[in-house]
């Protein structure tokens, strides 16, 4: 399944994508939505993610709107791995409480870690409290698809993205690797991560490979 990430918008045209989309993420940290706004675009939609990115402005206000859309639906809510503990907990106690699932995600902007490390920052999302494990990173060479491909043979619910030009093969193949999920942008102008694509030329590349597998 293709989840549309949603920033860079104002509560109209949020609401809007909300309701078309069958799967949105929030972008909180880009998205300038009062408490009520919150509620309207979360309970509206019909299935979604609630992110926050750390160091995205006013810790208050980062734990207010991630309460308010656990209370709102949200099937699901991101956590960083580095979050601070305490904000972590209460999210996941929250989250727990309301039957949401808790995405605890890793990223790293600068390079993709080796294979055995990978396999530590799964441990560590899991033993942080993941139903769902989240790892996206910077790639450089091919050898990093490789490595980062791999996670997908840990004993854990998975999302996986390489992150740049050369990991838009690890977006692609995820829903043939049995991803939660993976990640689009609404257009060609409001990507969220590097190397992200639009759900329309996303969608266009998984058919593809669909059409090209006999007897599929």
């Amino acid at each position: 399944m293709i989840c549309v990430s949603l920033s860079h918008m104002d509560f109209e045209e949020c609401l809007a994508f909300t309701r078309k989309e069958p799967f949105v993420e929030f972008r909180f940290d880009l998205l300038d939505l009062s408490p009520f706004q919150v509620d309207e675009v979360v309970s509206s939609a019909r299935k979604s993610i609630a992110t926050y990115r750390p160091d995205s402005g006013d810790p208050d206000r980062q734990m207010q709107t991630m309460l308010t859309a656990i209370k709102s639906g949200a099937n699901y809510i991101d956590i960083e791995l580095e979050a601070d503990t305490n904000y972590r907990n209460e999210l996941i106690k929250e989250a727990r409480e309301h039957g949401r699932d808790v995405i605890i995600s890793y990223h790293n902007f600068d390079h993709t870690p080796d294979a055995a490390n990978l396999k530590k920052i799964v441990a560590s999302c899991k033993k942080a409290g993941a139903d769902v494990v989240k790892i996206a990173c910077q790639i450089k060479e091919q050898k990093d698809v490789r490595s980062l491909m791999g996670s997908y043979q840990e004993d854990a619910r998975m999302v996986v993205i390489g992150m740049g030009k050369l990991g838009l093969i690890t977006r692609i193949a995820a829903p043939f690797l049995g991803a939660e999920f993976t990640f689009a942008s609404p257009d060609n102008e409001r990507q969220t991560a590097p190397g992200q694509v639009s759900k329309e030329k996303l969608y266009e590349l998984i058919n593809q490979i669909h059409r090209a597998i006999p007897n599929r």
